[in-house]
């Protein structure tokens, strides 16, 4: 037992013994040491006990003794036991904790060597034995046990065939999306796709009806596993699903497939609201069906095609349906989808009443994407509005939802305000925390990698900025539905780096950013925001009082609000008017931007106002404004200070060293 121990952990520490390979009979070459050892403890045992060994080796790393007893129909129930004990008290196998009668292998190393000394042949015909064995013991509820039926069929295809293989494969996908186990769900779908010999990807229409199943079924675990990139093959794959139904005239599934909430609406996936369109013809206008698809078709309309009337109408339409079925969870998804649509279209308000509004009727039936992007949008709003502390609970109870269940998209989409908040707080190792903890699931995600290169530049870890830089453009140049976003984070985030640091690396990737995303043909407020704030930036960088005053007349209309970690509206107004010349007018702005981060509590971009005002005061050269610069410029520096900021602390010095003078 000592050598077997040994043996095993030194294979963990190579890396050669993972979780992967648990399990399966071809996937681990155990080494001649280990499997001499066990061959050696096999050895001491019974004839008999190592033919049940065998057979339990098949069945696989747990296994029950009632199908046992059926296996090994030629020894008695008394012969079995006897077996069975002997093992135990070799400790090849013990007893499961808290199951009667079921029992595993001490280690997945002795099922291997036990399984391995066994021909294909041989095994492919237990694997068919314990599969029709199963079946009959669990009866009416096999369906219960898919999952395992789906393995030993699958084991057993070559002498048992593919119809029970596909039929439990695509029965286990459905109840591995039921438990949010979307990988387990991906592989199920693919292996019955597989064994009916179906293409995983391309534009092929399902042939029948399980053919389309298994399709609807993949579409839905790629949604939950792929990065968004890979969001269109999803939809690709939901399409041919929804296209045989179509064909077929089979409405409940066609509506299902169609209204499917694959991504939130701001992921821009082509031919999804022509899908919900032709959906729609299917059903009666004023259907229950018509207000499923009407709730996804609005939020749709007012993102992928800028269209707020269009949206506000179909979202009513979907509401007023909802609310005469009385379908709760129909009515909280609208709802969702409302406060998106208008969030947006930046009405930060309207958009937090939609969230409330769907939080407060949410009955937990809902879909996750209803729950997290409730919370999303309500945390995100309120901290443009600079309401931070009505924020911070909708951020924590959607961090703790997409940890409990969530796929891998929303899951770190929702570390996305988490990270935003403590960042506007200038925590920035808890923003850090929550950023990898995001980036770990979606490595790329535009909206976490534009928040970490400015916390990374703002506490003057400029190398590790430039990393998450790199990879933020690596987003912006690849094509896909995330490529939006990646393109309005680089717009804003580099001019953003350029003024903490004042090195003005990379502007002409950032201009061409920004235009890219207003050229667009359809192009929400939202996104068209980080652009124009990328472009102000841009103005006050080169000093262009043209573009500054263009770019002034467009975010005026939007001051007391902050966007993102990157600047508030009044401070960014503030050097706008100051590269315009209007000093009285930049004062008064800054004023504001002071009263806004003093309320909000975001004290880095406070540090950085006080800092920035002081350039006007300086440039007014007004006698009475030198004990108010310095003052300022002594709350800069301590809470700088205070939070790491080195940059804005050098800067600082340099101000006040100047003012001395």
């Amino acid at each position: 037992r000592f050598v077997m121990t040994e043996d095993i952990r030194l294979l963990s520490e190579r890396g050669e013994l993972t979780a992967e390979h648990i399990g399966t009979p071809d996937g681990l070459r155990i080494p001649e040491g280990v499997r001499e050892v066990i061959g050696q403890r096999l050895n001491r045992l019974s004839e008999q006990c190592n033919e049940v060994l065998t057979t339990a080796s098949i069945i696989g790393r747990e296994f029950d003794f009632r199908l046992l007893n059926v296996l090994c129909g030629g020894m008695s129930e008394d012969q079995l036991l006897q077996a069975v004990d002997e093992a135990v008290s070799g400790h090849l196998i013990e007893d499961v904790p808290g199951q009667i009668e079921r029992y595993q292998f001490n280690h997945a190393l002795i099922q291997q060597t036990l399984a391995e000394e066994l021909t294909t042949s041989r095994r492919v015909r237990l694997h068919a034995r314990i599969a029709e064995t199963l079946e009959e013991l669990y009866g009416a509820n096999a369906e219960a046990h898919a999952p395992e039926l789906a393995y030993h069929f699958a084991e057993a295809e070559s002498v048992k065939g593919t119809e029970k293989l596909v039929h439990y494969s695509l029965l286990a996908g459905d109840r591995a999306l039921a438990t949010y186990a979307y990988e387990d769900a991906l592989t199920h779908f693919e292996k019955g796709l597989v064994a009916r010999e179906i293409t995983l990807s391309g534009t092929e229409v399902a042939s029948d009806e399980e053919a389309a199943a298994l399709l609807f079924g993949l579409a839905r675990a790629q949604s939950a596993t792929v990065e968004a990139h890979r969001l269109g093959e999803a939809f690709a794959t939901l399409s041919r699903a929804f296209e045989y139904f179509a064909e077929v005239e089979n409405v409940a599934l066609a509506v299902a497939a169609a209204e499917f909430p694959m991504a939130p609406p701001a992921y821009l996936i082509p031919g999804v609201s022509q899908l919900l369109a032709r959906a729609l013809t299917l059903v009666p206008a004023d259907s229950h069906e018509a207000g499923r698809l009407l709730s996804r078709y609005g939020g749709i309309l007012g993102i992928a095609e800028c269209d707020y009337e269009g949206a506000r109408q179909a979202l009513g339409r979907a509401i007023a349906i909802a609310k005469r079925e009385g379908d709760v969870p129909l009515e909280v998804q609208t709802l969702t989808y409302a406060a998106i649509v208008s969030g947006q279209h930046l009405r930060w308000q309207e958009s937090v009443d939609n969230g409330l509004r769907a939080i407060e009727l949410a009955t937990g039936d809902e879909n996750t994407l209803s729950e997290v992007l409730s919370r999303w949008w309500s945390a995100v709003s309120l901290l443009r509005m600079g309401d931070l502390d009505a924020a911070r609970p909708h951020a924590l109870a959607m961090r703790d939802l997409v940890e409990r269940r969530s796929s891998r998209l929303l899951a770190s989409i929702g570390f996305v305000p988490v990270t935003s908040l403590p960042c506007l707080e200038g925590h920035w190792n808890v923003g850090r925390e929550y950023s990898d903890r995001g980036l770990d699931l979606s490595p790329l995600n535009p909206q976490l990698l534009g928040a970490r290169v400015t916390l990374e530049h703002e506490t003057g870890e400029s190398a590790q900025g430039e990393v998450f830089l790199e990879r933020l453009l690596e987003v912006m140049r690849r094509a896909g539905p995330d490529q939006f976003f990646a393109s309005g984070m680089t717009s804003a985030a580099i001019p953003a780096i350029a003024r903490i640091t004042g090195v003005p690396d990379h502007l002409e990737i950032a201009e061409a950013a920004a235009e890219a995303v207003l050229s667009a043909q359809s192009v929400t407020p939202f996104f068209a925001m980080y652009a124009k704030t990328g472009l102000a930036l841009l103005a006050v960088q080169k000093g262009d009082q043209s573009a500054a005053a263009e770019h002034y007349g467009y975010l005026q209309w939007h001051r007391g609000t902050m966007i993102a970690t990157v600047s508030s509206v009044d401070r960014l107004l503030g050097l706008l008017s100051q590269t315009m010349g209007n000093l009285d007018q930049a004062m008064a702005h800054f004023e504001e931007a002071l009263a806004f981060c003093r309320k909000a509590g975001y004290r880095p971009e406070l540090a950085w106002t006080c800092c920035d005002y002081t350039d006007t005061l300086i440039q007014q050269d007004n006698l009475g404004n030198h004990d108010k610069a310095m003052s300022l410029l002594d709350e800069s520096l301590a809470m700088s200070t205070e939070l790491g900021m080195h940059p804005l602390m050098e800067r600082v010095l340099a101000r006040q060293e100047n003012l001395k003078r």
